[in-house]
């Protein structure tokens, strides 16, 4: 008689999709995954999945098929490439935890090849028109805020999270740096402080009246501020400076980009995002090959050779 291992039994279950995903959100709370993450999981479950299955369906439905054919649905209607390659991955994660426990017998979705686009970004006139400091005599609170918010963002090059949970106690102005206590990899790493933030960061502490335990960015009455409160806020702050708003963490692709162009070089950027793996750095960088022609004449070594050969000539010539 041919002996059956235990993982390989498959479990029968009258669930449905949804009460299944139900169970997997709540597997994600007790691993310890990110707020951030599980709210992202929750949105893709309401949204989302719903359009590959009905949810009333048992989960042996959710097929190979069915997740292609929306795959390919996505392609067509021209969705960008980072979208069908996010619902793979969020949909491989709930499929994973479905096999772990037998419910589905195994199978693969490989997630898409995708052509690398121009990430969005803030142009100069753009982040000049916002970095012009309110008049202090009449500007309200939360603008005055919003413009050191900006400051920051553009100083830094942080996320959102990031930014909501650093402390005044965090700004350190004698060694010139910053602390982030919440970084999307759960590391806590410390960052440069710019001449020019150190300068709106002591200005805007000592005019708000922030004491060193409070957040450094807070709503009015001290309390943290929500990620959608501060989106708000900017997005109010955009249209006061008549510029498109284009979400929060564009300014991190801002800032990563023009710290290439200004002659910063890609394996410190790693270090200030906070990155583990340079591949993730270079996703953040919005440069093509044009983009960077005057710089790769400047640096090649042909070319700089050349230079110095041109040079000894007509130093030989001088001399005879």
């Amino acid at each position: 008689m041919a002996k059956l291992k235990l993982k390989n039994i498959k479990k029968i279950t009258n669930k449905t999709i949804e009460e299944l995903y139900i169970d997997y959100l709540e597997y994600c709370i007790s691993i310890g995954q990110r707020k951030m993450t599980i709210e992202s999981k929750e949105r893709f479950g309401k949204y989302v999945l719903n359009k590959v299955i009905d949810l009333d369906s048992n989960i042996t439905e959710l097929t190979k098929d069915k997740i292609e054919k929306y795959i390919s649905y996505m392609r067509k209607e021209g969705y960008k490439g980072n979208t069908y390659q996010t619902f793979v991955i969020k949909i491989r994660a709930f499929l994973t935890y479905c096999f772990n426990n037998n419910y589905l017998k195994k199978f693969d979705v490989k997630i898409p090849n995708i052509l690398l686009e121009k990430k969005e970004v803030y142009t100069e006139e753009e982040v000049l028109k916002l970095l012009k400091k309110p008049n202090i005599n009449n500007c309200l609170v939360g603008d005055f805020r919003s413009w050191a918010i900006v400051s920051f963002l553009l100083g830094t090059g942080c996320r959102a999270e990031t930014l909501l949970n650093v402390h005044v106690i965090d700004v350190d102005f004698i060694t010139g740096s910053i602390l982030f206590r919440h970084m999307k990899t759960k590391r806590q790493i410390t960052v440069p402080l710019s001449n020019t933030l150190k300068v709106t960061l002591r200005e805007y502490i000592q005019r708000i009246g922030l004491k060193k335990e409070e957040y450094l960015f807070s709503k009015l009455n001290g309390e943290k501020m929500s990620y959608d409160t501060c989106h708000q806020n900017l997005e109010n702050y955009f249209k006061h400076r008549k510029v498109k708003f284009h979400g929060i963490n564009t300014f991190r692709n801002t800032f990563s980009t023009m710290f290439i162009k200004n002659g910063g070089d890609i394996y410190r950027l790693k270090t200030i995002l906070g990155h583990s793996n340079i591949k993730t750095t270079e996703r953040y960088i919005n440069l093509l090959p044009l983009d960077v022609k005057n710089d790769i004449q400047m640096y090649n070594p042909l070319d700089v050779l050349s230079k110095k050969s041109i040079r000894m000539s007509i130093q030989r010539g001088a001399k005879r």
